[in-house]
């Protein structure tokens, strides 16, 4: 292996005697702590009925990061690097489980807040979480037109200049892909979404390992892209695991984390030297980010030797470079004071309409470039429908077909409510990582994606009813009236628009996809349960019986089992006997009502859970 050289930063842009353009980022006193709960292991060990302590993941540290560099943020894992990241840009959430404390300054004037952030700041996140069917260059557009307010020929020269500055000319029209889409590579993944957020011209980048899961060459060249847009000016600060030698040689400065203490600050060239001195030589022709990780690492359980070799660290960077470090960033004061008059007349932002209006093109583009799941809702309800047909075709008009009859009506609410809910919340799932970063990133606002979102769903939420209908309504043999037929349709839909709002509520509710689904399958069974069909509802316990009048198909069957039979002579009979059965005493249009009213409910229910549950994505 060759021997490390070291890299001196290029010539930054010129400042003469004016203020600095650029942002300073500087924190001081900097603590933050979160509640962990013991294990029975260490309960017993440490003799204490405490179920909690407070585990500092940040030790107080202070430190700075200047404009024109850029400041790789090291550590093993569990130092707090990614932490560090979320607090110097306002991404921790606090509440009665952690608390953060300490000032974050830009230009030595101004808190950082969530709220600002996008006036001055993008963050692109470890994951690169975007739509596979769309092109990277639809990708970065929609970002522009969404964040920067902007149409027409202005618009493309910056979506151009952006795609040319990130070396993404050849693959603009290639989709981002997923497991099942063929499309970009992992490097030309990492760029665009990287150009997702410089699309605004950030004055501040922060990038949470923009290298994982890359090649060490692919690695280099995002390291070096990052190294160029920091010679124009911008603050770049990342969080990096293990990058190669020559990698490590392009850094301009480093931050060093051990067990959440800050143990080194300063150029990344100067860091071999310094640890040497404190007894920690670098091999020759070593990689000095493999030594830094193995030697600096502090397994889970620490022993003597650990806690010895971290207290000589923190006690040298308290000696040797605190006084150091704060004295050159008392030095770098040549920069603009902020203002919020000043972030606010930075950046303009498209309104409720114009994200409405983007939000609603991506999903239809989203629909007929991956239309498996509209085929398998399509598939569904047909073999549902022939699965009626031949089970219940053509009942008779006696006792036994009205019996028939009703269960072929409680059966086909089920279907309807399975299908409706299913259906908007496996997409939900789906779409929600996207939902969240672009969110967290104020691409856009949650009205206009909540309304959009409905929107795009409403044509499949009459579509699919009205094929039901059609398919099953004579051939089962129910009442060859033609008003009798919309009816049923329209209890259909109005249906299914009341179940999709149900899983919207669920999909909002739990922020876990994983707990989703299964709790979709929990709220079903009440849902059947108090349908009134499998039990009268007349011998339930009086304090379970309000649960009905949450459960659509209790209005669905009834107002379907009216329609049927209610006013027709021929089940004049089996009409009371039914009515009696399984009390249903609402009444058709108050039940159609009431399914409307139930609609709109859940999908107020899910507006607000969705923003009550939608917090600061680290």
């Amino acid at each position: 292996m060759s021997k490390i050289v070291s890299v001196q930063p290029s010539p930054k842009h010129s400042r003469d005697n004016d203020k600095d353009e650029g942002m300073k980022i500087s924190w001081s006193n900097l603590h933050y702590t979160v509640k962990a709960k013991y294990s029975k292991a260490q309960s017993k060990d440490l003799n204490t009925k405490d179920k909690y302590y407070d585990k500092e993941i940040l030790k107080p540290q202070s430190g700075y990061i200047k404009s024109g560099e850029t400041c790789f943020i090291m550590g093993s894992s569990g130092a707090g690097k990614t932490t560090l990241l979320n607090v110097l840009c306002d991404r921790i959430t606090q509440n009665s489980k952690c608390k953060l404390e300490g000032d974050i300054l830009l230009n030595d004037s101004y808190p950082v807040t969530q709220k600002d952030f996008g006036k001055y700041g993008a963050y692109v996140m470890q994951d690169d979480v975007l739509f596979p069917t769309l092109t990277c260059e639809e990708v970065i557009t929609f970002s522009a037109r969404l964040k920067l307010n902007i149409s027409g020929q202005a618009l493309k020269l910056k979506v151009d200049k952006i795609i040319d500055s990130l070396g993404l000319l050849k693959c603009r029209k290639t989709k981002i892909g997923s497991q099942e889409i063929k499309g970009l590579s992992g490097g030309e993944r990492k760029r665009t979404a990287i150009g997702v957020e410089m699309i605004t011209d950030p004055q501040v980048l922060f990038l949470d390992e923009p290298t994982s899961g890359l090649d060490s060459f692919t690695a280099n060249k995002i390291v070096r892209l990052l190294v160029d847009q920091s010679r124009q000016g911008r603050t770049i600060i990342a969080t990096i695991h293990q990058p190669s030698s020559s990698t490590f040689a392009l850094f301009d400065r480093l931050i060093l984390l051990m067990d959440g203490h800050l143990i080194y600050q300063g150029k990344a060239d100067q860091a071999t030297n310094y640890f040497q001195g404190l007894g920690f030589k670098v091999p020759t022709y070593a990689n000095p980010a493999d030594f830094f990780l193995k030697e600096f690492y502090v397994p889970f359980r620490k022993t003597a030797k650990d806690s010895e070799k971290l207290d000589r660290l923190v006690q040298g960077y308290e000696i040797n470079m605190k006084q150091a470090v704060e004295a050159e960033n008392k030095g770098e004061n040549n920069y603009e004071k902020i203002t919020s008059e000043k972030l606010d007349d930075n950046k303009s932002h498209a309104g409720f309409l114009v994200e409405f209006k983007e939000l609603l093109k991506r999903a239809l583009k989203n629909i007929v470039r991956s239309p498996l799941m509209t085929r398998m809702r399509t598939m569904q309800t047909l073999v549902m429908a022939i699965l009626c047909i031949l089970i219940f075709w053509d009942l008779e008009e006696d006792r036994e077909g009205a019996n028939g009859k009703a269960g072929f009506l409680f059966f086909v609410g089920i279907n309807q409510t399975m299908t409706g809910l299913m259906g908007v919340l496996l997409v939900f799932i789906l779409e929600r990582p996207v939902f969240l970063r672009e969110h967290a990133n104020n691409t856009y606002g949650l009205t206009s994606y909540f309304t959009s979102k409905s929107m795009v769903e409403a044509p499949f939420q009459v579509m699919f009813p009205i094929l039901t209908s059609i398919m099953v309504y004579f051939l089962v043999g129910l009442t060859a009236e033609f008003d009798k037929f919309l009816i049923f349709t329209l209890v259909l839909v109005v249906l299914v628009f009341c179940s999709t709002s149900v899983g919207f509520f669920i999909g909002c509710l739990f922020d876990n996809p994983s707990v989703a689904t299964p709790a979709s399958m929990i709220i079903m069974m009440p849902y059947m349960m108090f349908g009134g069909y499998f039990v009268n509802l007349k011998d339930v316990y009086v304090w379970l019986r309000w649960i009905q009048y949450l459960s659509p198909l209790r209005y669905s069957t009834e107002a379907l089992m009216r329609n049927e039979f209610e006013d027709n002579e021929e089940y004049s009979q089996e009409f009371q006997e039914i009515y009696e059965k399984y009390d249903y005493n609402i009444g058709l249009w108050p039940c159609i009502g009431i399914l409307a009213l139930l609609s709109i409910l859940f999908r107020i229910g899910a507006y607000i859970s969705l923003r009550l549950t939608v917090t600061k994505v680290q």
